[in-house]
């Protein structure tokens, strides 16, 4: 009787030191806010995400970022991708990410822009709506669900 207390006491400690940690050790993204959802040419767009990490650990995450536009004939999607500075994680340690970029226009604004909906001529111009969407892939390799921003607009103007 002893023999199959030990024994199962030792199988329960083997299988909680292989379990996976909370989440599954997966990044946790959500989407904060947007400076606005309706923008003109040499506007700044910016969007806030809060990242949470439920790891001890160097991280060295990257961010995703994938634009859907509505009706534009030019471009259905794109996707870029930024790689977040390598920090020190605390456990369920959360941090603000800020995507800031200029819409269209005058491009010698310094920083990272976007030209919107635009064939490729650079002519052609037109008001459409979009979605972004963001997820982050830690060093670990694990991915964080896929949050969406609000419907954005970009005007031709």
């Amino acid at each position: 009787m002893k023999a199959k207390i030990l024994i199962l006491l030792i199988i329960t400690l083997v299988i909680n030191a292989c379990s996976k940690e909370v989440n599954g050790g997966k990044p946790q993204l959500t989407f904060s806010n947007a400076n606005a959802t309706t923008f003109r040419q040499n506007e700044k767009i910016s969007f806030s995400l809060t990242l949470k990490n439920f790891s001890s650990r160097v991280t060295n995450d990257t961010l995703f970022i994938v634009r859907k536009f509505y009706t534009c004939p030019f471009i259905s999607k794109d996707t870029a991708f930024y790689k977040i500075p390598t920090y020190n994680s605390v456990k369920n340690q959360e941090a603000t990410i800020e995507y800031t970029f200029t819409y269209g226009g005058d491009q010698t604004n310094s920083g990272p822009f976007f030209n919107g909906c635009q064939n490729s001529s650079g002519l052609g111009l037109r008001t459409d709506s979009l979605n972004y969407f963001f997820w982050v892939k830690d060093s670990n390799g694990n991915t964080s669900d896929t949050v969406v921003s609000p419907k954005i607009i970009l005007l031709n103007r």
